[in-house]
């Protein structure tokens, strides 16, 4: 097998890889080459981002005509199937066509992560194929994680020799810009307070607003514009929007609406638990942006410090300017005094979210 190894690379198919860098490429940049057809040997897409490492992929296989998609395409789950069989796909020439691209989604082993049902993975293989790639061959790691495990000898060489790209979250002005492109391309526009319903309600995140904006598209492209009151009606509201929505009211000391809303949410099934603790998590956010704001961060340090989503520390400084910091640390100590009432009582969760609301307003008085 060594000598096959050697005879191929003496034949040109195998070319040292030398490359040497490590720098970091944006999607948009990525997108650019792929369209002029400046295609890479290797990329790593890194970050949580899922509609933009989609959009690579697409763009990539979309290189590759029907016939040569079906016969030198293909995707691998590392979760489920061994890094074998993607080297095998790699390390093979194409069949009629000029270029093979091997996707390998979920590479967890580049990670410090621990699976229960452990795939054998051959890293030593693929830390052959990163000295000698495929020139024929693009092979893509989909990595939807924050960050790698640094120290493995396989993270240092494949950052070494691949194009990295940069996946992070996108900010609110990039994903205006995106949805903005995908309405002209379906002659639509969408009405100010629509759009901004839809970045509510989905948080900014891209691969949420364009799910529901393909909602939208199909039922008003006969109208030719979003209305604010088809955004509000088709737009559908998660558990946490809902519960952002109640923590403006808890902190307007709003008693009233504030009980009717938890009690909608207890009638729409939500379970009490699952409300209180996102409560207690939005509450620990804004605290945080809070201190970190008084501090001097800010709003892209505070996204980068708590690597959150940047709309998310857009909302909590918006919320935080008109609230005091006593306030917030008020209502978090008692929403997690609930939890534990919650967890080690059998009191009606009901009622102690009344507790809660009247002890917050007391303390403020």
């Amino acid at each position: 097998m060594q000598e096959l190894t050697r005879q191929i690379i003496k034949q040109g198919y195998f070319a040292k890889n030398n490359k040497g860098s490590d720098k970091l490429s944006t999607v948009a940049e990525v997108m650019n080459q792929i369209k002029n057809d400046k295609i890479g040997s290797i990329y790593l897409i890194l970050g949580k981002e899922r509609y933009c490492s989609e959009e690579i992929k697409n763009a990539l296989l979309g290189k590759l005509s029907p016939q040569e998609k079906e016969f030198n395409s293909s995707i691998y789950d590392m979760e489920e199937t061994p890094l074998a069989s993607a080297l095998n796909d790699a390390m093979s020439v194409p069949f009629f066509g000029d270029r093979r691209i091997v996707i390998v989604n979920n590479p967890y082993f580049l990670t410090g992560e621990k699976k229960k049902n452990k795939v054998e993975h051959d890293i030593d293989g693929l830390l052959k194929y990163l000295e000698y790639p495929l020139e024929t061959t693009t092979l893509v790691f989909i990595a939807p994680y924050e960050k790698l495990d640094e120290r493995k000898k396989v993270v240092k060489t494949l950052k070494k020799v691949a194009d990295v790209v940069e996946n992070q979250p996108l900010k609110e002005i990039q994903v205006r810009q995106i949805i903005n492109q995908r309405l002209k391309k379906n002659g639509l526009s969408i009405e100010p307070k629509a759009f901004d319903t839809l970045m509510e309600r989905t948080n900014a995140e891209i691969s949420l607003a364009m799910n529901e904006l393909d909602k939208l598209i199909l039922l008003c492209k006969d109208e030719q514009v979003i209305s604010e009151a088809e955004a509000d009606r088709m737009i559908s509201r998660s558990l946490e929007q809902n519960v952002f929505d109640l923590v403006a009211l808890v902190l307007s000391r709003n008693t009233q609406k504030s009980i009717e809303m938890y009690h909608d949410l207890l009638l729409s099934k939500e379970e009490p638990i699952a409300i209180n603790a996102i409560l207690i998590g939005q509450f620990r956010l804004l605290l945080q942006v809070s201190i970190l704001k008084r501090h001097g961060f800010s709003q892209g340090s505070i996204t980068t410090a708590l690597k959150i989503h940047p709309y998310r520390v857009k909302l909590a400084l918006r919320t935080v300017q008109k609230f005091q910091q006593e306030d917030l640390k008020n209502a978090y100590l008692g929403l997690v005094k609930v939890e534990k009432r919650l967890k080690s009582t059998d009191q009606d969760p009901e009622l102690l979210f009344q507790l809660f609301m009247l002890q917050f307003c007391q303390h403020a008085a």
